[in-house]
């Protein structure tokens, strides 16, 4: 017996496909309810269009009389079939996450929308362009929230991960946004706390959990590399309606909360290290633009270590 080994997927006429990579997209609870409800449609709309060709139900296939035994409800389909449209259309939603796209059903139980988001960040003028950079967050509602880095060209109108100018971790679906999303770490609780680091040197971001290293889908701790440092990157997050989170920057590396655990031992250093004044904070809030968060803001504790945002 002779066996053929193919080493690769080009053809003799130069032709070498290149699908996405999907390994690391996987969909979460409500994408995956969407998966059922295109299946379904689909085969709706192929049994409208069999009954309008006359075709009728039969037990058996039958070409020549025009009938089909899968003309019955989707609920009524054998598994076999119904596995098979919902793997085809669950492949294509993940295609479809995999470029950027941000799929979710909009009754999904908290779904928020650009409405309803603060989005905060610290002045553009304190961006970092080199150096090894930590800084913490506090989830103290454990809701519906996003943090990270950002590069300072951010849009106040553009929910943070979206696009290409925020790199966040989203620890109420546990996902790494940027451009999209992707699975990963694990969904934060109502106390936890969020390392955020950045290596301006080697253009890597990893992200803890209560000290503890979150890791990709394939088990990388780098959660964002080889991205561009030119315009440098300054701390931003979000909070959904009623969320409650606090940054701390570290002006007093003594009120961090992990910092010894994964940071200060890898050469991170606090991002307000050696600041004699707070770092000016920008918010928005249903506005196209940033503005100054002033220190009687009704929602905003500012104590000069850490701001608390309601």
């Amino acid at each position: 017996m002779v066996c053929h080994v193919v080493s690769s997927y080009v053809m003799s006429n130069g032709y070498k496909p290149a699908p996405l990579d999907l390994s690391d997209v996987k969909l979460n609870a409500g994408q995956e309810v969407l998966v059922d409800k295109l299946a379904e449609n689909a085969h709706n709309v192929w049994a409208k269009d069999r009954i309008k060709q006359g075709w009728t139900y039969g037990i058996q296939q039958d070409l020549k009389s025009r009938r089909n035994p899968r003309l019955v409800p989707y609920a009524l389909l054998d598994e076999r079939t119904k596995k098979s449209n919902r793997d085809s259309l669950r492949e294509a939603i993940r295609t479809v996450v995999g470029y950027g796209y941000d799929i979710d059903p909009p009754d999904q139980e908290g779904e928020t929308s650009i409405e309803t988001i603060r989005f905060f960040r610290v002045e553009q003028t304190y961006a970092v362009t080199t150096g090894k950079w930590y800084f913490e967050f506090e989830a103290l509602s454990g809701g519906d929230m996003r943090v990270g880095w950002a590069r300072p060209g951010c849009r106040p109108d553009v929910e943070l991960g979206v696009d290409d100018q925020g790199f966040v971790f989203d620890g109420y679906r546990g996902q790494r946004m940027h451009a999209g999303s992707r699975v990963f770490g694990h969904p934060w609780q109502k106390g936890d706390v969020v390392g955020c680091m950045i290596n301006m040197e080697d253009k890597s971001m990893i992200f803890t959990l209560n000290g503890e290293l979150l890791i990709t889908s394939k088990g990388s701790e780098l959660c964002f590399t080889d991205f561009e440092t030119e315009d440098g990157f300054i701390p931003v997050c979000s909070l959904g309606l009623s969320q409650i989170g606090r940054m701390n920057l570290g002006k007093d590396a003594s009120t961090f909360k992990y910092y010894t655990m994964y940071g200060l031992q890898e050469g991170f250093e606090p991002f307000a290290v050696n600041m004699n004044r707070d770092i000016t904070m920008w918010f928005s809030k249903r506005l196209p633009t940033f503005v100054n968060v002033p220190p009687t803001h009704m929602h905003v504790e500012v104590n000069g270590d850490s701001r608390s945002v309601r």
